[in-house]
């Protein structure tokens, strides 16, 4: 950037230039100045601490981590960031390889080495590459219109769909195959997402599509890490060259600035920085982010710049791409596996309907790849893009963990189940007692169905059981003739299941098992149910021991299929906890509030406040007010912001909230309705509001007749 009138340089020095943003464009604009003679004064002001911007590898799980960037796409002669790695010896000897360079992949991302359905197990890799092709093979079509008069449609996701649908009037398959089908795609279109940083394709125009050159290369890493590049880049100016901590603030030009060092020179433009430092120039290279310079396009060029150039930075498409690392103490993948896929049976690129954010934004994680082990750390990265991506942002680590451990759970849990099978006698599914009829995962009776099943209906302390004669009918009318109520936390009724485990083993038939001496022993179920609360509750009865496995109050703290635990002596039986696995589709919207109300699904996923005034629907209707005298609320009540509110003030959960006013900002103090949410959930759950059953209504009908 110069002023349109050219300014006078003093002879012999030479202009000044400096070159605002320290990442690769910066970095390397600044090298090529520093190699030419006519650019003698140079500086690089960068905002943060350290150089490289997007380019950030860090020392962690044990090895080095890409935080930014992740590969050189396209690692040929071409490509320039290929050369410069290539000539600072930063890459590995496959990928300088002749045969490495020449690999056409049509600037594809390649096929996943297992793909894992959301009801569980395991999608045919023949069908992924089928899908796999037929995606790739429209994606190289629309680079076909790039100086086409006219194209068939805007976008790239527009002319996708059009012709997915015109494919699937020749698919032949059951229904269900091509919801799979669709479900594959629609994994694709989000890879799209991350490759073009775009929330959907719908928003990437078709004509111009055409314009980013694919080179030949398998793409390839940085041993050492990407920073390594930018690092050498660096190393190489002089030490003079680099300004940190120096965020700009104001750029102005098309002017006539002086120094006091360097009387009767005039500079067309001057640097304004944050902290009041100003950086005269006669020329300035803007290397920023796009996304900053939306942000501050008001205030960032003084005066503004040319209408034309600010509309094109606002029209310029920007997205976002997030990278999440989960590490875990064990693989649970094979040890040659390097891209794990995610399909959501329940999703199809072809439908526009958009589910809340909060109820399903991992379901744009496009899947995992596998990081080099670093000793101990096996370590995965996901990546996602678009709204979901910016959503995940406002979440704590906390959050983003738990929905991530019960997407893994999902996905592999029911597949572990199956290959521990085998080795298993019998199973103990342990259920909620306040959901006794609602909730359970469908999945278990089909997958491990041929072991004989025993139903710990736990929690028995919190659930209303004046019916318990009913549910048992009912239960019965589903085929399960062997149920037990239990509380875990008191061991009422534990000493009762290792007797009727012991039967139901001795009175069917173990098939390979028959001569060993000791029983095992699966227990399943959702999550929070306490299958680990039993079996520390079994340990205390019968072994006089304590904790063999951690318990939470909350989904997501069984992470895999843990080794056998001993229970009991005699018998000798040992018992495998495993993961909690909710079915993929829940029945109904009311079998999803009482499964959240029990704590089996993290409660932001539906909502702190709509849960809140569900449990008050559930306990008004009940005729159950322990709710009334806990919260000394006088009499009942159906509106829940009122209960609320009402709940804050009494607890002091409240908080300062600025108002603008006519006549200024104004500090009110409003009730804290989530955290009042959360203190009526937290009563509901302890049993403080007394015991309830949320399934009274399932308990009027008939039984269900046994198959």
């Amino acid at each position: 950037m110069q002023s349109s009138g050219r300014q006078a340089e003093t002879p012999g020095r030479g202009p000044r230039v400096l070159v605002v943003g320290g990442g690769i464009a910066g970095l390397g604009a600044a090298q090529r100045l520093c190699c030419h003679p006519a650019f003698p004064h140079l500086r690089v002001l960068e905002a943060t601490a350290r150089a490289g911007g997007r380019i950030r590898s860090e020392r962690s799980f044990g090895g080095v981590v890409e935080v930014g960037a992740h590969w050189i796409h396209g690692p040929s002669q071409g490509n320039p960031i290929f050369q410069l790695a290539a000539k600072y010896g930063l890459l590995g000897e496959k990928a300088l390889s002749e045969e490495n360079q020449l690999i056409e992949t049509g600037g594809h991302v390649g096929l996943p080495s297992v793909s894992y359905a959301s009801s569980g197990g395991s999608v045919s890799l023949e069908l992924v590459a089928e899908m796999a092709r037929l995606f790739y093979s429209l994606i190289d079509q629309t680079r076909e219109f790039l100086h086409a008069a006219e194209t068939p449609a805007p976008s790239v996701g527009e002319y996708l769909k059009k012709e997915i649908r015109q494919h699937m009037a020749g698919w032949t398959e059951e229904e269900e195959t091509k919801r799979l089908k669709l479900a594959i795609l629609n994994n694709l279109f989000n890879v799209e997402c991350c490759v073009s940083g775009t929330h959907s394709m719908d928003l990437v125009a078709l004509a111009p599509f055409g314009e980013y050159t694919v080179l030949p290369g398998l793409d390839c890493t940085f041993p050492g890490g990407y920073q390594g590049l930018t690092d050498r880049i660096m190393a190489s100016l002089p030490k003079d060259v680099m300004v940190f901590n120096k965020p700009v603030k104001t750029i102005h030009w098309n002017g006539s600035f002086e120094e006091a060092s360097a009387p009767g020179e005039t500079f067309p433009v001057l640097v304004e920085c944050e902290d009041g430092s100003c950086f005269p120039a006669h020329h300035v290279v803007v290397t920023v982010p796009l996304g900053f310079l939306k942000e501050r396009l008001d205030t960032f060029f003084e005066p503004p710049l040319p209408t034309e150039k600010a509309e094109a930075i606002r029209k310029i498409g920007f997205g976002t791409n997030n990278k999440i690392f989960l590490e875990f103490e064990e693989p649970f993948w094979q040890p040659d596996c390097q891209h794990i896929q995610v399909v959501w049976r329940d999703t199809s690129p072809l439908e526009d309907a958009a589910p809340k954010l909060q109820d399903a934004w991992f379901k744009k994680l496009i899947g995992f790849w596998v990081l080099p082990s670093f000793g101990a750390s096996q370590v995965l990265c996901g990546f996602i893009a678009g709204l979901e991506s910016e959503f995940m942002e406002t979440l704590s680590d906390e959050d983003v963990l738990l929905s991530l451990t019960q997407v893994l759970r999902r996905v592999t849990g029911l597949k572990k189940m199956q290959s521990s099978l085998k080795l298993v006698d019998c199973i103990i599914e342990v259920h909620d007692a306040r959901i006794p009829l609602s909730g359970r995962n469908p999945l278990f009776q089909e997958t491990l169905g041929l072991k004989p099943h025993l139903l710990v209906l736990n929690k028995m302390d919190l659930a209303d059981l004046k019916e318990q004669q009913k549910i048992i009918q009912h239960l019965e009318g589903e085929g399960l003739k062997n149920v037990i109520f239990t509380n875990c936390v008191k061991d009422e009724n534990i000493k009762q299941i290792v007797p009727m485990v012991t039967e139901l083993v001795r009175s069917s038939y173990r098939y390979h098992r028959g001569e060993n001496l000791e029983y095992c022993i699966m227990v399943i179920g959702v999550p929070n149910v306490g299958k680990s609360s039993l079996i520390n509750s079994l340990r205390r009865q019968h072994l006089r021991k304590g904790k063999a496995t951690r318990v939470g109050g909350e989904p997501g703290i069984t992470r895999a299929v843990m080794s056998r635990i001993q229970v009991c002596e005699r018998p000798l039986m040992f018992l495998l906890d495993t993961p909690g696995v909710l079915a993929p589709r829940i029945q109904s919207v009311e079998t999803g509030l009482k499964l959240a109300l029990c704590g089996t699904v993290l409660d932001h996923l539906v909502g702190e406040e709509t849960l809140a005034d569900y449990l008050l629907y559930t306990l008004n209707r009940r005729q159950l007010l322990g709710y009334v005298q806990h919260y000394g609320l006088g009499e009942a009540c159906d509106g829940i912001a009122s209960v609320l509110k009402r709940v804050a003030v009494k607890l002091r959960k409240t908080q300062k909230v600025k108002v603008l006013t006519g006549t200024g900002d104004v500090n009110v103090i409003q009730p804290n309705y989530p955290a009042a949410a959360r203190d009526f959930l937290q009563a509901f759950r302890s049993g403080v509001l007394g015991p309830v059953m949320l399934d009274q209504d399932l308990l009027q009908g008939p039984p269900a007749a046994e198959p």
